[in-house]
């Protein structure tokens, strides 16, 4: 929203700077709108956002969130809690959504129409590790430049592929995702999410009708196309076969007349390494309120005379979005004692 309203002010500047003419704002101002926004999963409690809408013409601030409101959630049907206010308008509950469950919003907040919105849980995805193989290589060479010195290296391949069973006559939206995290003990000391080539995600997709990559996400270089992020229209009932490649480095050295000299990268303890492979099935809505909002966003950034592109909600009486997502995780561990950036926590 913030970045919308600064694109638009840039606008307005570049068009009126030249000509000395006042051109008022003859619209109407509505009043504002409260924005529900919150994403479901059988892996958090109920959790909502509230905040009051901003006019696009209006100065820049941060978002107002709404304190004070009654937020009821309804599951298949029934009341099921209130939620508490934390802070910063979020509220909170105790229940854990399920597969399947129909999850209905409702929220009554002074100034504002009853806002309402339902969603219903995905069930976790079908998908099923067919290859998996940890490759472990030592190497060692020397430079004639660099007498009595040797370089030894220890180097790891994990090739993983699992394979995603679509649901036959059934509308169906996923998303990959790949995090690399890093642990001293029980402490996380990074968060790394890995950008995905999807032509060698999806390399071995390969049927009788033609590549499945091209069915599913089409040219690469399309801006409206949200990495990551696709529906069963072109694979309904088919299976989907994901290939990862991670490399890593677990320990490099180097030995000057045979005694360790110490590495920029390496440390005396053992740090632990997580690889977190996520497919998750997405609901309907929040689906296409990435893909509109993606597409609004580039069409900023074609300039003032593009079209207008109006970002989905399944919000009633109000903006935002209520979505859900269910995942499958597959999870690798493993210890080094290299750290492949320039600082250690």
């Amino acid at each position: 929203m913030k970045r919308n309203i600064y694109l638009l002010l840039f606008i307005l500047t570049g068009c009126f700077i030249s000509c000395e003419k006042d051109i008022q704002f003859k619209g109407t101002v509505t009043d504002p709108l409260l924005v529900l926004n919150s994403i479901l999963t059988p892996d958090s409690v109920v959790s909502v956002h509230l905040s009051q809408s901003r006019f696009i013409l209006g100065e820049s601030a941060p978002l107002n969130p709404i304190s004070g409101a009654t937020v009821s959630v309804f599951v298949n049907g029934g009341l099921k809690e209130q939620l508490t206010y934390d802070a910063n308008g979020i509220y909170t509950g105790t229940y854990f959504p399920r597969p399947g469950d129909e999850i209905k919003i409702e929220v009554i907040a002074d100034g504002y129409d009853q806002v309402k919105s339902q969603t219903v849980i995905p069930g976790k995805p079908g998908v099923v590790v067919t290859d998996s193989t940890v490759t472990v290589r030592e190497e060692e060479y020397s430079s004639p430049y660099q007498p009595n010195t040797v370089h030894k290296t220890t180097t790891r391949n994990m090739q993983v592929q699992l394979k995603l069973t679509d649901a036959v006559n059934e509308e169906n939206y996923y998303f990959i995702k790949v995090s690399q995290n890093y642990y001293r003990k029980d402490e996380l000391l990074l968060v790394w999410p890995i950008e995905l080539k999807l032509s060698e995600v999806l390399k071995n997709n390969i049927t009788d009708n033609g590549n499945i990559f091209q069915e599913l996400f089409g040219d690469e270089g399309n801006a409206d196309r949200v990495d990551n992020l696709f529906s069963d229209l072109f694979v309904n009932g088919k299976d989907i076969l994901f290939d990862f490649s991670f490399y890593d480095t677990l320990e490099s050295a180097t030995y000057v007349n045979g005694e360790k000299i110490k590495d920029g990268n390496n440390n005396e303890e053992e740090l632990t390494v997580e690889y977190i492979v996520e497919i998750g099935e997405i609901s309907r809505d929040l689906y296409q309120y990435v893909i509109s909002g993606n597409q609004a966003v580039n069409a900023e950034d074609y300039g003032p005379f593009s079209e207008p592109v109006r970002v989905h909600t399944n919000i009633e009486n109000g903006i935002g979005i209520l979505g859900a997502y269910n995942t499958y995780r597959f999870i690798s561990r493993f210890q080094t004692k290299y750290f492949p950036y320039s600082f250690l926590p």
